[in-house]
């Protein structure tokens, strides 16, 4: 990856960066960070957070899939702010990250374990804070959480996965469970268009806001809009090396979702925008496995496109109206994405393009343009960070910190150097499992294999980021990662007692 910090402005002193946005001396002089407590200003906050838009579709992120990625708004939000190298989901899921996010807490804490989780009205969260806190709260777009949203003075929301076209949305103050509005549109431009209606017609336009923009998109089945059809109808997409090897990793574990399964999916929605060599190659599985691969890719970064000409639709609001400055933006996803790395798609696993999430964020007032961080972040940090910009308490229930000093390159020196990371859900092809992951390893334990009769050795994976960071070799069998690995395995236990996990994987042995 090529370091975003090199991009024009990275180098800036601070003296010269502050003078360019128009700063007084006086708060020239002020210490780089300033606690959220004692800061005189307290920002609006627009989240936007995408579903399954994975970091190697994202322009910023100059991955392997990078350069066809349409993304030239959320690329601006990095530019003029900060890029995070490495945030992480703790459950890559959509219902329990969304949970995570909103609460600061790991699954087993606040309840969403699984798809099958949801929020509890009653559970405290980030925008129950932030209202006490005087800030106006709406959320617009994918909730996905089962309850009533709490918290928001505004919501207008899809109830479950919601569709692409013509979605169905609940708006507060209509019944939740059967009051829902038809609206015409992609599902991508009407979250746009409902999130800017809100903006400009707001009632307390007195008070700062948190606005959660949250997009049905990239969600498979990926469907983007007619305007988008086109715009990689000849393109050739790039192959992971992987993508034909017999097994990736080399002495993996779990079996996953190949591609295939995806090509059957294309094949029984009898899905009209397919290439006619997806059907020609029946008999053969290589072609089927590239037919697939190239259609798979050409959906998904269409669906990208739109995502990126809305968020483009949200900062010029900012720019048009003078907030810019006052505005903390963030672009994130709940989750990551294989886009056959692995020969896979999907997510779930512990596995980098599933574990990492995007996250780029802007605020002219704090954030140096062309700002990379490095630091381990997790989504349970999120709503600390939020509360940390509204000079609020951060309550002891909440599992993670505020990253708000490591965006301005003042990491602190009890800063984690490791992570922790349970999948609760388990099926034979996506077992449940749970690791750690540390700057060069990580240890994955498939304990959902050992209730399926498998014996508990041949259900780890070890991977040295370092010298395999694209995950292709388990190392675990390997004589010489045994002191490293029994490291890991203690600290894993550390950790799993940290945060107040009570189920205990290692007891199937």
């Amino acid at each position: 990856m090529t370091d975003p910090s090199t991009t024009p402005g990275a180098g800036m002193t601070r003296r010269c960066f502050m003078k360019l946005m128009g700063f007084s001396a006086a708060a020239a002089a002020m210490p780089k960070y300033v606690s959220a407590n004692a800061s005189l200003r307290r920002p609006n906050i627009l989240f936007i957070m995408a579903d399954d838009h994975t970091s190697q579709a994202i322009g910023c992120y100059r991955l392997r899939l990078s350069e066809y990625a349409r993304t030239k708004n959320i690329d601006r939000i990095a530019a003029e702010g900060a890029l995070l190298k490495n945030c992480f989901c703790t459950n890559s899921i959509c219902v329990p990250s969304r949970a995570s996010i909103l609460t600061g807490q790991y699954s087993h804490i606040n309840g969403a374990k699984t798809l099958r989780g949801k929020l509890d009205p009653a559970v405290d969260n980030v925008a129950k804070r932030l209202q006490r806190e005087g800030y106006e709260t709406a959320i617009v777009g994918k909730w996905h959480l089962k309850e009533t949203p709490a918290g928001f003075d505004y919501y207008n929301v899809l109830r479950g996965q919601g569709r692409y076209n013509n979605p169905i949305l609940y708006e507060l103050g209509k019944d939740f469970k059967k009051g829902g509005k038809e609206h015409q549109g992609h599902s991508t431009d009407v979250i746009t268009d409902l999130s800017l209606d809100w903006l400009k017609n707001r009632k307390a336009s007195d008070k700062p806001f948190c606005l959660m923009c949250h997009f049905k998109a990239v969600h498979e089945p990926f469907f983007s809009h007619d305007r988008y059809r086109s715009l990689y109808a000849e393109t050739e997409f790039p192959e992971p090396e992987d993508l034909f090897w017999p097994e990736s990793p080399k002495g993996k574990r779990f079996e996953g979702w190949p591609l295939e399964i995806l090509a059957e999916r294309y094949r029984k929605r009898g899905d009209r925008y397919a290439p006619p060599r997806l059907e020609a190659a029946d008999d053969d599985p290589r072609s089927i496995r590239k037919a697939a691969y190239q259609k798979f890719m050409r959906d998904f970064l269409s669906t990208v496109a739109g995502i990126d000409d809305n968020v483009g639709r949200l900062l010029a609001y900012l720019d048009e109206t003078g907030r810019t400055r006052d505005t903390v933006v963030i672009y994130t996803s709940d989750q990551g994405y294989f886009l056959g790395e692995h020969n896979m798609f999907d997510k779930r696993f512990m596995l980098e393009e599933s574990l990492r999430m995007p996250f780029v964020i802007r605020y002219p007032r704090e954030i140096r343009p062309g700002t990379t961080v490095s630091d381990i972040v997790l989504n349970i940090d999120f709503a600390e960070l939020f509360l940390d910009y509204a000079g609020a308490t951060i309550p002891k229930t909440m599992q993670g910190r505020s990253f708000r000093q490591n965006l301005q390159g003042e990491t602190p020196d009890d800063w984690r150097d490791a992570m922790y990371y349970h999948y609760w859900s388990h099926s034979n092809p996506r077992p449940s499992h749970y690791g750690i992951r540390t700057e060069r390893y990580k240890l994955i334990y498939y304990y959902g294999l050992v209730q399926m009769g498998r014996k508990p050795k041949e259900c780890w994976e070890l991977y040295d980021l370092r010298n395999d960071p694209h995950e292709r070799i388990n190392q675990y069998d390997n004589p010489e990662h045994r002191d490293t690995i029994a490291t890991l395995k203690r600290r894993l236990e550390q950790l799993r007692r940290q945060y107040k996990d009570t189920e205990d994987p290692l007891r199937t042995q």
